[in-house]
């Protein structure tokens, strides 16, 4: 498997990427493929990434989302609570908000808001690290001393991702669901253990592991579209920014995508 570092994106290079879709997918292609052999080498021999920079990473993915990851997860179930409350009081079907705020928070909003988090926060902060780096020749540097850019830099980030999905999913589901029990406790006047015993009739560990699976996709796709910006970007400090902006589009547009097939699979 090439090595793909500084070196082959020359100027020349970014040109004819930046015009035909079809060299971006080829590029964005043996990127990815360069990823998951170098992770996976990594994972057998532990050799070719600063130690420490995993934890590193999981710190700034993981503990730094957290406080971000609930308060927006929180209000999106009460939000959802609300609308949904006052459909149901109608028919006189009040208990089923649990079943309702149970299933769509674990297998779908969860997932798409934890995703979409990770594009604008994760994302743009490794797209703007890894340019930055690209623009002040520190990646020519690293392969000047034979060390590979990819493997340096993509490896302890997607395995990072990795480990802090599942917290984050975890943490989503939880407060989101609270935010449907406040909801039923206050305009509904359903007890919480009812509203709790009821989620867990509903939701069962395939329809966790769902939504933990698929987040771990979009997880997955944000830091390899940010690398992707990041590793074609072109001289300058302008396109850091402009370079950031897409990344973060890319990640956007990447999650909806993978959702719909997603959507189309599993339903």
């Amino acid at each position: 498997m090439g090595n793909i570092g500084p070196l082959r994106y020359n100027k020349s290079e970014r040109k004819v990427i930046s015009v035909h879709p079809v060299a971006q997918i080829k590029t964005f292609c043996l990127l990815l493929a360069d990823e998951i052999y170098h992770t996976f080498q990594y994972l057998r021999h532990r050799r070719g990434v600063l130690p420490g920079e995993i934890f590193h990473q999981l710190f700034a993915m993981g503990y730094r989302s957290a406080p971000l990851v609930c308060l927006i997860t929180f209000l999106i179930g009460i939000t959802i609570s609300l609308t949904s409350a006052a459909q149901l009081r109608q028919f006189g079907a009040d208990i089923y908000l649990a079943d309702l705020i149970g299933l769509a928070m674990i297998k779908e909003l969860v997932p798409l808001m934890v995703g979409i988090m990770l594009a604008g926060k994760i994302g743009a902060s490794i797209t703007a690290e890894i340019g930055t780096m690209k623009v002040m020749d520190e990646l020519d540097a690293l392969t000047t001393m034979g060390i590979v850019p990819v493997k340096f830099l993509m490896t302890p980030r997607l395995i990072a991702i990795t480990l802090a999905v599942p917290l984050l999913v975890a943490l989503a589901d939880f407060v989101g669901i609270a935010g449907g029990v406040l909801v039923a406790k206050i305009a509904l006047g359903t007890p919480a253990p009812i509203f709790l015993r009821e989620v867990m009739s509903v939701v069962t560990l395939n329809d966790f592991l769902t939504g933990l699976w698929k987040t771990l996709v979009f997880g997955w796709a944000v830091v390899i579209a940010a690398g992707f910006k990041a590793f074609t970007i072109e001289a300058g400090a302008e396109s850091v920014g402009k370079a950031t902006t897409e990344a973060v589009v890319l990640s956007i547009s990447l999650i909806i995508g993978l959702d719909c097939v997603f959507a189309l699979v599993l339903y």
